[in-house]
């Protein structure tokens, strides 16, 4: 019975196919976390630049009713990428009617957004 050892392990080929399909499995897990994180990412930036445009289409609606026609600025230390501006014209300059179309764009590092807004100035 020299031939008939039984020793309970496993072989290389075992061993060998056993990595494959943990790597396999480990390497599909990083890409879908990656890919999560790189959503989560891009999500993030379109809310910010969502929540920038936001702000100054109002603030831009306030200088208007100012009677400042057009200003540009940032968003302070915390977002320094980040910049606006606005222009406002008038409609009809030749019925003097204070309805201005205003023109809001903001500028990140990776994307620009405009928005136009209509903005009547009883104070005109």
């Amino acid at each position: 019975m020299r031939g008939a050892r039984q020793d309970g392990g496993f072989t290389l080929i075992e061993i060998m196919a056993a990595v494959a399909i943990l790597g396999t499995g480990l390497l599909v897990l990083l890409d879908s976390h990656y890919a999560a994180l790189r959503l989560f990412n891009d999500t993030r930036e379109a809310v910010l630049m969502q929540g920038f445009l936001e702000r100054t289409l109002g603030q831009a609606e306030v200088e208007v009713m100012m009677n400042k026609l057009e200003g540009s600025g940032d968003f302070g230390k915390r977002y320094p990428d980040y910049s606006f501006s606005f222009t406002a014209q008038p409609l009809q300059e030749e019925d003097e009617t204070p309805l201005f179309l205003v023109l809001v764009t903001v500028k990140g590092p990776a994307d620009t957004r405009s928005m136009e807004m209509l903005v009547y100035n009883l104070g005109m």
